[in-house]
C-alpha cells in the first residue's frame, strides 16, 4: 500500500509537534539556570594536599556544567602531570571521583590551563589535588566550577500533568 508523501510528512510533523510541546518538556524548560546560577573558585596547592569542601545549600543539588583550571606545577624530576579531582555524592551513594588533567602552556611548561565542559551532579562536593609522574616541588591551582542549583523537593508551581486527561494546545510565539 502506497502512502501519499504529503500525508506522511504531515503525520511526522504532527508527532514532532506533540513531542516538542508535551507538558513534561515544558516543565523541564521552565527551570531557568540563570536564576539558580552557581559559581565558585576553589584554591588548591601542594602545601594543602587535602580535599576542600564546596558548600551546596541544603535541599538543593548542584549540576556542574564546566570546570576551568589555571595554575602552575613544577617538579625536580623529568615529568609531572597535575590533576584536579572532584569528589561528589548523590544521596547516600558512595563518592564519585572525576579527574581533570590540564594541558601545559605552549610558552611555559610549568603553567597549566584548561576548560572542561561536563555534566556532574552533586549533593556534596569536594575538590582536591593529585598528580602523575614525579612529586611536585610546587603546585597551585584555581579551580572554577560553574553550573546551577536545582531543588530536590518538587515545586508546587508546576504540578505534573494528570494521567488520562488532555492538556491544552500550546502554540509557539
Amino acid at each position: 500500500m502506497k502512502i501519499n508523501p504529503f500525508l506522511r510528512a504531515l503525520t511526522l510533523a504532527l508527532f514532532g509537534s506533540f513531542a516538542v510541546f508535551t507538558p513534561a518538556n515544558l516543565l523541564a524548560q521552565s527551570t531557568d539556570p540563570a536564576l539558580n546560577a552557581f559559581q565558585v573558585t576553589v584554591q588548591i596547592n601542594v602545601s594543602n594536599f587535602n580535599y576542600t569542601s564546596v558548600t551546596i545549600p541544603a535541599g538543593q543539588r548542584l549540576v556542574i556544567q564546566n570546570v576551568s583550571l589555571s595554575g602552575a606545577a613544577q617538579t625536580s624530576g623529568a615529568y609531572l602531570q597535575p590533576i584536579v579531582i572532584l569528589s561528589s555524592t548523590l544521596g547516600a551513594e558512595p563518592a564519585n571521583l572525576r579527574y581533570f588533567a590540564p594541558r601545559p602552556s605552549a610558552t611555559d611548561p610549568t603553567q597549566y590551563y584548561d576548560d572542561f565542559s561536563t555534566t556532574l551532579y552533586a549533593d556534596t562536593l569536594a575538590v582536591g589535588p593529585a598528580f602523575a609522574g614525579y612529586s611536585p616541588t610546587f603546585l597551585a591551582f584555581n579551580v572554577v566550577i560553574t553550573g546551577y542549583l536545582v531543588d530536590l523537593t518538587p515545586s508546587q508551581a508546576c504540578p505534573p500533568p494528570a494521567v488520562g486527561k488532555s492538556s491544552p494546545t500550546l502554540l509557539p510565539k
